[in-house]
């Protein structure tokens, strides 16, 4: 193994791995999508993901905005996700989708995937029971920045095989693959924003700029109207 195939290698955390996660398709698309769309950053930004490079796939996927640590709410989210609830999912919790044995699971991937940053994979399921089938799949999360230029929104999404049927339906996290994009620094870490991407401090060093010409503008104006007096009485 060469050197930058062990360090890509040692960048990948594997954990309660008895089940191996395994490719879906639509999950792959829509990280094919968000790889496509950051080209050599990064992370690409929120803005940046238009719809139409999701086709096919737009039913699984979703959007998140962080709220705190590793609390998420949905943003967007697809048909495939929201009939798991019979809800609509805009402002609620993702930790609503999951059974109380996985929040805290999933809120640590949350914190990999925001201030890491990284990409988390998980397998998935939702037992059987009175009307219900059971579900298996998976979930992607992806990071994404805002419109600041934080990493605190994420493109995801959730494929599972089987029958909704009765719901609410109540997912739990089976295995997960983190794949670091930096190098794990610990939650108080976040990456600095590259200049190109960082519109917030561009807009403030432009308009920063331009109050300072008005104050030099103004300057210059009061002092060609007043005229020195002295008064030696």
């Amino acid at each position: 193994m060469s050197n930058e195939e062990k360090s890509q290698a040692d960048n990948v955390l594997t954990i309660v791995s008895q089940r191996p996660v395994t490719p879906t398709p639509s999950l792959d698309k829509i990280e094919k999508y968000w790889n496509v769309v950051r080209a050599n950053r990064l992370v690409p930004s929120r803005a940046e993901i238009d719809p139409r490079g999701l086709e096919g796939v737009l039913s699984n996927a979703f959007i998140l905005e962080r709220i705190s640590g590793g609390l998420a709410s949905f943003r967007i989210a697809g048909s495939h996700i929201s009939d798991l609830t019979g809800l609509e999912l805009r402002q609620m919790p993702i930790s609503a989708l999951f059974g109380p044995g996985s929040r805290e699971t999933l809120s640590e991937a949350l914190e990999a995937v925001f201030d890491d940053p990284a990409i988390v994979r998980m397998r998935i399921d939702s037992k059987s029971g009175f009307g219900r089938s059971a579900l298996s799949g998976e979930m992607i999360m992806l990071p994404l920045r805002s419109d600041i230029g934080a990493v605190d929104r994420v493109l995801g999404g959730i494929a599972l095989d089987g029958k909704i049927g009765r719901t609410p339906r109540r997912l739990e996290i089976q295995s997960q693959s983190r794949k670091s994009l930096t190098g794990y620094a610990g939650p108080a870490h976040m990456p600095s924003v590259p200049p190109a991407l960082d519109r917030g401090a561009e807009m403030r060093r432009d308009l920063s700029a331009r109050v300072q010409d008005m104050k030099a503008q103004a300057d210059t104006l009061v002092g060609s109207h007043l005229k020195l007096v002295v008064d030696n009485t």
